[in-house]
């Protein structure tokens, strides 16, 4: 396929509310639209939205990369294909577009560049798939599953509020819900996990979230008493950098312990991936998010390799738009399991994000259309 056209859009997207993690507090997020045009007339999409808390590049950095890789892409004809999308991108992309991009920017582009690498892969693999004519998902896997369950994010403060909250979840349909846990006292966090399960009884599944908040000590305390509400898993409760603390709370938790922001660098991904200290996998799974690790194929090979180790694997956001969701929704239904909840339901969290989309969840599950690539309609991720 010739790419005839390429432009980057950029994306403000206002939170409905402040939303708080133990990395920070959120209000707004930013990024960039990315569309590419075939000789075809078809139109793929991407979004990079960094985030640099968690391990991506800055935005500013997003923007100069991407605005050199768009450049030195517009007139290139690429492979129809998976391994034409690979050969493209950094750091195993042609060694002519790489350089051309580089001498347009003035950049090099050696180092980890995640989000601009995730817009970019997710509008070649929107346009391979339109032009083959099937769902994004079926070049994952063709296996892909066309229900994907996911969680309700749970953003209150006040336990009160928050069980209502809760409790309209699960009126929803949600089976799984997720609560942001750490950086405020033991007793707080336990007050707002109280509220929650007390509020939807005990047949939802409810996770935490601690963004790596708690030393190990503070996260095997956590545990301790927060193990009494009959928890689905704790997302990070240790610190990134420190694998092995991670597989020592695994090892005496009473639910399963999920690895996210360690999944920040491939060096960390490497390491959880081979570590061997005894006793089974390092945790119980681990957190795919497509705008960190770079990418919908990358994250793949983590799902298989995880899989193959006996560990869990899920698709969560960064906070995304609508298109990055739409990327994230084909990976989680293209994973080896869809047993646990995808964290895809973000985007009651937006002032404005689009009443209707086709990845809006209904009833705690999202359900991918039988339509070519992501089967978005063209103005919407910039609408939002």
């Amino acid at each position: 396929m010739r790419i005839t056209d390429a432009t980057l859009t950029p994306l403000h997207l206002a939170l409905a509310q402040p939303l708080k993690t133990a990395r920070g507090t959120y209000a707004t997020r930013d990024g960039f639209l990315v569309r590419l045009w075939d000789d075809e007339g078809h139109m793929g999409q991407g979004e990079a939205m960094p985030l640099p808390e968690f391990g991506t590049e800055s935005l500013s950095t997003t923007h100069t990369v991407l605005r050199g890789w768009l450049n030195a892409l517009k007139g290139q004809t690429l492979e129809d294909s998976i391994e034409g999308v690979e050969a493209t991108l950094v750091p195993s992309a042609s060694e002519e577009v790489r350089q051309r991009g580089a001498r347009l920017r003035g950049l090099d582009t050696d180092g980890p560049v995640p989000a601009a690498q995730h817009g970019l892969e997710l509008a070649l693999l929107d346009l391979v798939a339109q032009r083959k004519g099937v769902p994004l998902c079926w070049l994952l896997a063709e296996e892909a599953r066309q229900d994907v369950f996911v969680n309700a994010l749970l953003s209150a403060e006040d336990p009160e509020v928050l069980a209502r909250e809760a409790r309209a979840a699960a009126d929803e349909g949600y089976q799984t819900l997720k609560l942001k846990v750490a950086g405020r006292s033991l007793d707080a966090d336990e007050a707002r996990v109280r509220a929650v399960r007390e509020a939807v009884g005990p047949r939802v599944r409810l996770r935490l979230d601690a963004n790596g908040g708690w030393s190990e000590p503070e996260a095997n305390r956590a545990l301790d008493r927060l193990g009494w509400y009959d928890l689905e898993l704790v997302e990070q409760p240790t610190p990134p950098e420190d694998l092995q603390a991670l597989w020592r709370v695994q090892r005496r938790a009473p639910c399963i312990i999920a690895a996210d922001e360690t999944l920040a660098t491939p060096p960390a991904v490497r390491t959880l991936l081979t570590m061997d200290l005894g006793g089974g996998p390092a945790v119980g799974a681990v957190v795919l998010k497509p705008m960190v690790l770079g990418g919908l194929l990358p994250s793949m090979v983590v799902a298989l390799r995880a899989a193959h180790l006996g560990m869990h694997a899920y698709v969560t956001s960064s906070i995304d738009g609508v298109v990055a969701r739409a990327g994230a929704a084909h990976l989680a239904s293209a994973l080896p399991s869809g047993e646990l909840a995808s964290g895809l339901a973000v985007g009651r969290l937006f002032a404005d994000e689009p009443k209707e989309h086709p990845y809006h969840p209904q009833q705690g599950l999202v359900r991918l259309r039988d339509l070519p690539g992501l089967g978005l309609d063209p103005g919407l991720g910039r609408g939002h």
